[in-house]
């Protein structure tokens, strides 16, 4: 194979839409513009990756047919081999777990995703009693749900309105926020991001309390991505449920499949996978329950239980070669410290 056929070129592949290749319910963050990505001129697929201090960050695994995921990830591990940095791929999916252990990686689980089938779900039943009894309260404070790019217009206005909020809740959280596992606001110019907005009273006297934005998912569990969370501090408790309820109703009618909830990190279950480090499964269990500095990870699991997911899965993190540098290059990476 000639030198140019193995160089990666860091665009989006050609004969597909990047999109097409993310099965995974957050793949549709490999795709950020803050990413790079790695891909070969003769073969479908990506990865999507960043750099911090001497490592590569890896999104998700590897995105693209199964047939091409090996030789993408060799090549890969050739290119950071080449300029020295060592690899963490985070949120990998069980289905990937021995092609990396195969190349020399260890795995740990790293968290949790959540996803419930839109077909057929109800919030009825005693279940959800709680949970509708806050949807209630939300809707009798004169609180009503309204989409951008529908009700709302999808502009310059819409979306300084939407950053306002943004900046309202992370001055309320004192903290800077977080990045790579999570999502963005965007803008005008995104409609396949769907923006899902709370807003009290009408007219002039119309307050926005917050939003919520769903993003695509493809592949096996398609439908969409319950993405980026927003709300006042000081929002009446249920709005961001009521926000939710309107959303998943819309987006059942459009004809999705499936609603994703997304990564919790250090929520972790069952068995490690196979040659998983003591040292670091401990780490994590450590996190989820002294970590809430650094991720409210049991905030977040309460909130996407009262859903009742039928979808929930472990995913990993794999390392090569594990060490202290590789967890504190990602806490940087992700702002967590």
């Amino acid at each position: 194979m000639s030198t140019a056929s193995l160089q990666a070129i860091e665009s989006a592949p050609r004969s597909r839409s990047a999109g097409e290749w993310t099965d995974h319910p957050s793949g549709f963050l490999a795709l950020s513009q803050r990413n790079q990505r790695f891909s070969l001129p003769s073969c479908e697929g990506f990865i999507s990756y960043r750099e911090q201090g001497h490592h590569l960050f890896l999104f998700g695994g590897v995105h693209a047919p199964v047939m091409n995921r090996e030789h993408l990830l060799d090549e890969f591990i050739r290119m950071a081999e080449k300029k020295r940095r060592q690899l963490v791929s985070v949120q990998v999916r069980l289905s990937q777990a021995e092609l990396f252990r195969s190349r020399g990686f260890t795995l740990n689980q790293l968290g949790t995703s959540y996803g419930l089938r839109l077909q057929n779900y109800s919030l009825a039943g005693k279940a959800r009693m709680k949970l509708r009894n806050k949807i209630r309260r939300a809707q009798a404070l004169d609180i009503s749900i309204h989409e951008v790019g529908h009700e709302l217009v999808r502009g310059p206005a819409t979306f300084s309105l939407l950053q306002e909020v943004s900046e309202r809740w992370l001055c309320g959280k004192a903290k800077k926020e977080l990045d790579f596992m999570i999502g963005e606001l965007g803008g005008p110019d995104q409609p396949e991001r769907r923006i899902f907005v709370a807003i009290q009273g009408r007219g002039t006297a119309a307050r926005w309390l917050g939003f919520i934005t769903y993003v695509p998912v493809h592949g096996e569990q398609s439908g969409y991505l319950h993405d980026l969370t927003r709300r006042l501090p000081d929002a009446p408790p249920g709005t961001m449920e009521l926000c939710n309820s309107v959303a998943m109703e819309r987006l059942r009618a459009d004809g999705a499949t499936y609603l994703h909830f997304g990564f919790t990190p250090f929520v972790t279950s069952g068995e490690e996978p196979q040659g998983a480090n003591r040292l670091l499964a401990w780490l994590i269990r450590k996190l989820a329950s002294y970590g809430q500095f650094i991720y409210p990870a049991q905030t977040q699991v309460d909130y996407k239980m009262k859903w009742g997911p039928d979808l929930i899965e472990p995913e990993l993190v794999a390392v090569r070669p594990l060490s202290i540098r590789a967890i504190w290059d990602l806490l940087i990476l992700t702002r967590s410290i």
